[in-house]
């Protein structure tokens, strides 16, 4: 992997801490058109909470979280996440930095990164 390539991959916002793990996309495994990362929310939440690194009485799904794909067909890099780290340019900055993600890249929400509080309505 070369040092700024791109990547894809999965992210939560912790306490104001972006928290991500991702995969080079030359490295990517294929979902249809798509490029994704081979790992699940919830497999690398429990990784997490094995190493002490985020709380054992939180579930992945209640915080902010999102994803990075790529778009092979149209070759173009996707970020999904919860309103409430869209909502944020510095928190937005960094995810794309953290992903090495070149301009051009797509934002928008999906109903999978929904945080507990935007569930709730608030």
């Amino acid at each position: 992997m070369k040092k700024d390539e791109p990547q894809v991959g999965i992210f939560w916002l912790v306490g104001g801490k972006l928290l991500f793990d991702g995969t080079p996309v030359s490295a990517a495994e294929p979902y249809g058109v798509h490029l994704t990362h081979p790992r699940s929310h919830l497999e690398v939440w429990m990784l997490l909470q094995q190493s002490g690194t985020v709380p054992t009485d939180i579930e992945y799904e209640e915080l902010a979280r999102g994803r990075v794909t790529y778009n092979a067909k149209s070759r173009r890099f996707t970020l999904l996440a919860d309103k409430c780290i869209l909502g944020g340019e510095a928190i937005s900055s960094k995810i794309m930095s953290a992903f090495c993600l070149p301009r051009g890249t797509r934002t928008g929400t999906d109903q999978h990164y929904k945080c507990s509080s935007c569930l709730q309505g608030k």
